[in-house]
């Protein structure tokens, strides 16, 4: 079968440079993935603001000439993607991806599950970050999408995104200036709404919050050990939101 559809938009929505007909129909599908299948062409166009033209010309680039056939794609995409989450699931030890990158905080644990949380409550959640924590994040952000979340990665030229209450925004920088050079630049976006976590090396920010919630993982902005943090994190959270809040 190929790539999942959630996969393959993702690549597009994570990657494009420019926001067009086929960035706002992405947007669009990641928002309302779970149900999406239900829609009609019609209302699709509708909901999203996106003419059923442009909308069928975007699927073609997918291999898909028929929206029903689309449709019907996704929905198997769906199952499927519920199976191999419930199969990869099955006997993780928690404890032994802690100890795998050394991520001796004491509380690890139930900081990630306060994340955990926090994600739950929200109604979307921004990742923003260097190219490679990015990268690293798709997996994340597949699984959290498959489980009903909005989730999107920061685009700098998508100038009508915003910061707003029922956001939680997650931060990834190992020294924090990559977070702050942001902030600078983006002056128009503002923390004081959104419910907000910074993902560092930098025990500067334990003190300085800029960030309502910092977590510091050990190391002196190493970035290829802080890479592997970062991939550890994630999967502690895709596995710790998943029996939480997805297990039956």
């Amino acid at each position: 079968m190929g790539d999942v559809l959630l996969a393959r938009i993702l690549k597009y929505l994570n990657g494009t440079l420019f926001l067009d007909d086929g960035y706002c129909f992405c947007v669009f599908f990641i928002k309302n993935y779970v149900g999406f299948y239900k829609l009609t062409l019609s209302q699709v166009s509708e909901q999203s603001g996106i003419s059923e033209e442009a909308i069928l010309e975007f699927l073609t680039h997918l291999g898909f000439y028929r929206f029903d056939d689309f449709q019907t794609r996704l929905y198997q995409d769906v199952i499927l993607r519920m199976d191999q989450i419930r199969a990869r699931m099955i006997g993780i030890d928690l404890q032994e991806l802690v100890d795998r990158v050394h991520l001796e905080n004491d509380g690890i644990l139930d900081m990630i599950k306060g994340i955990c949380h926090d994600i739950h409550q929200s109604k979307r959640v921004i990742l923003v970050g260097a190219l490679y924590p990015m990268s690293i994040s798709v997996e994340l952000q597949t699984d959290l999408i498959t489980f009903g979340k909005e989730v999107i990665q920061y685009h700098s030229y998508d100038n009508e995104l915003t910061f707003e209450e029922g956001d939680y925004v997650i931060f990834i920088s190992a020294t924090g200036r990559a977070m702050e050079n942001f902030l600078y630049q983006k002056q128009h976006l503002s923390l004081d709404n959104p419910q907000s976590l910074l993902i560092t090396q930098n025990q500067t920010y334990e003190k300085r919050m800029i960030t309502k919630k910092t977590l510091r993982v050990p190391g002196k902005f190493d970035s290829i050990n802080f890479n592997y943090q970062i991939m550890t994190i994630f999967d502690l959270i895709r596995v710790i939101y998943y029996q939480t809040y997805q297990q039956i």
